[in-house]
């Protein structure tokens, strides 16, 4: 059997609905921003809309680390292998595409992302960390008792929260960190081996309340002091346990489609060609233009149907990527 058939594509479709949440929270809250106390009085009605889905769209990188916390990491040298195949295929092509556009692209920066020497390929350095970590955690979690996995997930969020989240006294880059990872990682663990019974029978529930409980917030805190209040963060509390909420319900779903398994090999492809500092360009301004010249419903559509064309085109260029990849290591 395949490896794609062995994949359980309810959660492969939670892999694909996070990367659309990752393109979706950079082409809003990156690109478009949010919106100010004078859009609020313009057009309260597109104001909330925006946040809306911002606020939906927060937890995609959470919910990436939680399905690896899930199922846990395997750490192997084919693996890690793997993993660094694709970054330097992807990077490396998108480098050599551009220069022969234009010679002028082959810069001492450039080079340094195809190097990931960039901060906007934190991911991709903060997920290999926590792939070379997970025998760790791994082992941790297989030899703790409940209570000592409980107190230590409980002392740790105590800390994140207050030191971190709340006071910022300690930074850990409000997420975008290895130890922000491995706390993720942990917290998917300890809910598949111990499920809570109010989170695994009410999952999407609380994940809807979290998203317009967070929504309401960020509307008033924006209107009243021009900031999000915390909230629109990737180590904020209530968008960890939402994304955990939404993990649990999607692993209760049963379907199985070797379309899904398969689009979803290529979704960490999408992050790495789309924020590509050479191509993340292009995609800003495509964004804006659809932004601008658009208004209403056919904002969301033309944006959304910009977004899915984005996925697609990742994927046919990760497909050439996965070809090579099988022929050098003898995969059928």
């Amino acid at each position: 059997m395949s490896k794609l058939k062995l994949r359980q594509s309810n959660i492969e479709l939670l892999r694909i609905i996070a990367i659309l949440f990752v393109l979706l929270d950079h082409a809003s809250g990156m690109i478009i921003g949010l919106p100010s106390k004078a859009d609020f009085d313009g057009s309260l009605s597109s104001s909330v809309t925006k946040i809306f889905f911002d606020s939906l769209a927060v937890g995609g990188v959470d919910i990436f680390v939680l399905i690896s916390g899930w199922f846990g990491i395997h750490t192997t040298v084919k693996g890690v292998a793997r993993y660094l195949f694709q970054v330097a295929f992807l990077l490396l092509l998108l480098l050599f595409c551009f220069c022969i556009y234009d010679s002028g692209y082959l810069t001492f920066d450039n080079i340094k992302a195809t190097l990931c020497l960039y901060n906007g390929y934190w991911f991709i350095i903060a997920y290999l960390g926590l792939y070379l970590l997970s025998p760790v955690l791994n082992a941790f979690a297989e030899t703790a008792s409940k209570q000592q996995f409980q107190t230590l997930l409980v002392s740790l969020y105590i800390f994140q929260c207050y030191f971190t989240w709340l006071t910022g006294y300690i930074d850990y880059y409000g997420g975008y960190s290895i130890t922000f990872f491995c706390l993720l990682y942990l917290s998917a663990r300890y809910f598949r081996l111990y499920p809570i019974k109010i989170i695994n029978n009410n999952g999407f529930t609380i994940f809807c309340g979290i998203t317009l409980f967070i929504i309401v917030l960020v509307c008033v805190s924006l209107y009243f002091t021009g900031t999000a209040a915390r909230m629109l963060r990737y180590d904020n509390p209530l968008v960890i346990l939402s994304s955990l909420c939404l993990l649990t319900t999607f692993s209760k779903i049963r379907i199985q489609s070797t379309i899904i398994n398969r689009l979803a090999t290529a979704c960490f492809a999408v992050y790495i060609i789309h924020f590509n500092p050479l191509v993340f360009p292009f995609f800003s301004r495509a964004v804006r233009q659809l932004y601008n010249n658009n208004n209403g419903v056919m904002v969301l559509l033309t944006i959304g149907a910009f977004l899915i064309l984005v996925f697609l085109i990742c994927f046919l260029i990760d497909t050439l990527r996965l070809i090579i990849w099988k022929f050098l290591a003898h995969e059928r």
